[in-house]
């Protein structure tokens, strides 16, 4: 049985009578013209009156009998029955199915009726589904392939014409249920402020639809004239607007079911089987935006369309805007439900700036949403993100930021203004987006917050007198105060590493710093340096180092020098001279040939194995290389320098870029070290009576000679390399960044220009090649070995000359041959290592940097290494 009309909403009871005149009136004949006008105002004069019983009830006589009058005389039913108010979309708890209805068929047939009774029975149940409640003649049913979309189905028996007309209406029912339901879904508060906002103006529209549907009714109850035609004529310029809102809500639905499936697959891919239950981003802030702007230029032809989406964009971008102000103007990120463009870290601390190497506070504090970033901010997205980041680090600083209103725009941007010639972006977007005015805002604020910033750093925090400063203690410019310290603090570098007393050494810096006649006497700066023990060797750490940077990579080159190096140093130990001058030949056409450079780089590891003294590999190669049967470091070797940085100078001089400076210090600490055993070495060479006088003897008078020339050729190896480290790669660079910091007119410029520096100053330095990093290694460890055996060759040298002068004979002692042979190792291994590192670094000047051929200048100015041959005129190979 059908259910009864609200009160306002009912025909009148005369109805009855009037639909059986016209039926008798058809049954004898046709009507008369004048017949039909006093009919049409009869039925005028029946829908202005609201008292009386209703259509439904005196053409419908069996369906009185499912309501019971209660006393106050009003009818009662259950709610569940009314279905008029179930099918209400914001009735989405109740549950029905179309099969409880107990309806009679013969009496919903809208057929039976006379044409124009059709037709205002029709506009009246349009003017109900419209609304979203089930009509008599027209009934509700969801769509099998979308469960939140419904549809409507006409009475069968409708006359064709109404019918074509009604069904042509008819989307307008569906699209007010399927927007209505989108707005309460979206209007929840975990879609975010945009969600809001766009649900908020689609309710606008919605409130001047039902208003058009009110106006409508009042047309069909008051002018006799009204028709369904008429009814087609008003809604249909609605009809496109609803659509369009509609396309726009399937849009973002679909947008959203895509986002779910994505997810869906990651978490399968990862093992994880429990979804979080959250709102994509796809449809959240930036993602709608995105949606409407995508929509709005595509549908940029039509001009109603286009501006439908002008309006909806302006409205749904307002909280966004407003989100985008406080971050460019106050650093400040006011985004609860997380559909800001800007993604913000929070355990990412400005405090690890001082402990953590890897920490990228700068770079991971706060980044960009890439996939939910709207398409009209992505040519401003950088200075976006700068803009917020500068005001950030300004207010966690302590200083207050001034407000837009109270800058000059004139002083922030100039006179010419905001250059907008690289702008990008469409001139509707603008207009939508605030005018377009958020453009000036975003380079204002950016100009300003990067002025603000770099006065900060280079003015207020002093960034190059800082710089100066670091440069002074760890690259050893002007350092008399250095040499002072050593020669204090000798006897404690020279214990190992873990008894040295940190305490101490501190003391006995600032003693050195507080000196009068020191240079760094008068730097503000100087309580800003600490002494520090280093954990590992230097060449230790910057292998791990390289090998976490994924810089060393063999090759099939590579790995066959390095297995003729091996064979080298092995057959010179094992096997007869006649073998080894044969297989000399083959080792220089295989080493020496151009092909085979990559190699000389890569022989080093295993070429000290075997024949270079291997009572000596494991004292001095452990404690720096870091081996399995390493020694403790000693002082010298451990000792590194630190400095104290605050922010927001630790943006710049961040824990990462002081390791560089550490680095770089303890290698320029080490040449000194070595230059000062080779200068003892000198030393007591020349103080030396036994090494003085001449002994008679020619075998070791030339033996003498040959441990003075090594020793002078080890000299000018290190002294060439530390000149070659100081002046020509470090100072230059030092320049150039200083010349830089001058002219800088950003800070990201600053934070580039200074990882710049650090980074060309170790690669020119060769200490990010791990195959020039390890020949350098070996030579240097030849370089100390020779210095600590000095002792031993004194004693031997003291005996030698004890037996010749008790003997008397120009026989050559066994001892003088065990001397001698030591001598040859360590003149073998230097020539070998040396020509090793020259033919490398001749390779790497041409494929990293060309810097190299100034170092290979220095150490083989007249080619004589290049000549060399080894000891007793044999190979280079062949010396081991």
């Amino acid at each position: 049985m059908s259910k009864p009309r609200p009160r306002s909403f009912s025909a009148t009871p005369s109805a009855e009578q009037t639909s059986k005149n016209v039926i008798t009136a058809s049954a004898k004949g046709l009507l008369t013209e004048q017949q039909v006008n006093k009919l049409t105002a009869q039925l005028a004069n029946i829908r202005q009156s609201t008292n009386g019983k209703s259509f439904e009830s005196s053409t419908n006589k069996s369906r009185v009998s499912q309501y019971k009058l209660t006393p106050e005389g009003y009818t009662s039913k259950s709610f569940y029955d009314e279905r008029e108010f179930i099918s209400a979309p914001l009735n989405s708890r109740v549950r029905y199915s179309p099969t409880q209805r107990d309806i009679n068929e013969k009496d919903l047939k809208i057929g039976l009726l006379p044409l124009q009774l059709q037709e205002y029975a029709i506009i009246e149940d349009l003017l109900f589904v419209m609304m979203g409640i089930e009509g008599k003649y027209i009934l509700m049913g969801k769509s099998e392939e979308q469960t939140e979309r419904f549809n409507y189905y006409v009475d069968e028996s409708l006359d064709p014409s109404f019918k074509d007309l009604t069904e042509r209406i008819l989307p307008l029912a569906t699209y007010f249920t399927s927007i209505d339901a989108f707005i309460e879904k979206h209007s929840k508060f975990e879609y975010g402020f945009v969600s809001h906002a766009l649900c908020a103006a689609m309710r606008g529209l919605l409130k001047e639809y039902l208003i058009l549907i009110t106006q409508l009714e009042h047309q069909f109850r008051t002018s006799p004239s009204f028709t369904l035609q008429k009814f087609w004529f008003y809604v249909h310029p609605t009809l496109h607007t609803m659509s369009n809102l509609h396309s726009l809500v399937m849009d973002i639905l679909d947008a959203a079911q895509d986002a779910s499936e994505d997810e869906d697959d990651i978490l399968i891919v990862e093992g994880f089987n429990n979804k979080k239950d959250e709102i994509p981003q796809q449809i959240k802030g930036g993602g709608i935006l995105t949606i409407l702007v995508d929509r709005m230029t595509t549908m940029s032809g039509d001009l109603a369309t286009k501006k439908l989406y002008v309006h909806l964009l302006s409205k749904a971008s307002q909280p966004y805007v407003s989100m985008l102000h406080s971050w460019i103007h106050h650093g400040e990120i006011r985004d609860p439900y997380e559909e800001f463009m800007i993604q913000e870290r929070k355990n990412v601390k400005k405090e690890n700036l001082k402990e953590d190497f890897n920490d990228a506070y700068w770079e991971a504090r706060y980044t960009i949403r890439d996939k939910t970033l709207p398409p009209f901010l992505i040519p401003f997205k950088n200075k976006i993100l700068l803009a917020g980041k500068y005001l950030n680090v300004i207010r966690e600083c302590g200083i207050a930021i001034q407000e837009p209103q109270q800058q000059s725009t004139e002083e922030v941007v100039g006179k010419d203004g905001v250059d907008r010639t690289d702008v990008n972006v469409n001139s509707d977007i603008l207009v939508a987006m605030d005018g377009g005015r958020f453009v000036d805002n975003i380079e204002i604020a950016y100009k300003c917050a990067n002025r603000t910033l770099l006065d900060l750093l280079l003015k207020d925090q002093q960034l190059i007198a800082r710089l100066r400063s670091i440069k002074r203690y760890f690259f050893l410019d002007q350092s008399d105060f250095f040499t002072h310290f050593l020669d204090l603090a000798s006897a404690e570098l020279k214990k190992p590493s873990k008894d040295v007393s940190l305490t101490k050494l501190q003391s006995l810096l600032d003693l050195v710093l507080r000196n009068p006649s020191s240079v760094a006497y008068t730097d503000p700066f100087k309580e800003d340096v600490k002494v520090e023990m280093s954990t590992v060797g230097l060449v230790d750490q910057l292998l791990r180092i390289i090998n976490v940077a994924g810089m060393m990579e063999p090759t099939p080159a590579f790995s066959r020098a390095n297995r003729l190096a091996e064979s080298f140093a092995f057959r010179k130990e094992n096997v007869k001279m006649g073998d080894v001058e044969s297989e000399n030949e083959g080792s220089e056409d295989g080493v020496g040939s151009g092909t085979e450079k990559p190699g000389y780089a890569s022989s080093v590891a295993g070429s000290v194995t075997g024949s270079i003294v291997s009572s000596l590999a494991g004292s001095i190669s452990g404690s720096i290389m870091g081996g399995s049967n390493k020694q403790p470091l000693t002082g010298i070797e451990a000792l590194t320098l630190d400095y104290i940085v605050t922010f927001p100078l630790s943006l710049v001089i961040s824990r990462k870029a002081l390791t560089k400076y550490q680095l770089l210090f303890r290698h320029l600490l080490y040449l000194k070290y070595i230059e000062q055993l080779l200068c003892n070495t000198w030393t007591e060479h020349t103080k030396s009576f036994h090494w003085r006088r001449g002994s008679g003897h020619p075998a070791l008078e030339a033996w003498k000679s040959r441990a003075f020339a090594l020793r002078q050729r080890m000299l000018v190896f290190v002294q060439q390399f530390s000149y070659y480290v100081t002046s020509e790669v470090l100072e230059p660079q030092w320049r150039n960044l200083e010349a830089n910091l001058v002219k800088v007119s950003t800070v990201d410029q600053v934070l580039q220009y200074h990882s710049d520096f650090l980074d060309t100053c170790l690669k020119e330095c060769m200490l990010t090649n791990a195959k020039l990093l390890r020949i350098y290694a070996k030579m240097v460890h030849t370089i100390v070995l020779f210095c600590l055996y000095y002792d031993k060759f004194t004693r031997s040298l003291i005996a030698l000359e004890s037996q010749l002068s008790q003997v008397e004979s120009t026989s050559t002692p066994s001892q003088m041959d065990s001397i001698d042979r030591t001598l040859h190792k360590f003149e073998d291994n230097f020539f070998y290592h040396i020509k090793l590192l020259i033919e490398a670094l001749n390779f790497y000047s041409a494929t990293e940097t060309v810097q190299f051929l100034c170092l290979v200048v220095r150490l083989d100015y007249n080619l004589y290494y290049a000549n060399h041959e080894g000891s007793n005129g044999s190979g280079m190979g062949g010396g081991y």
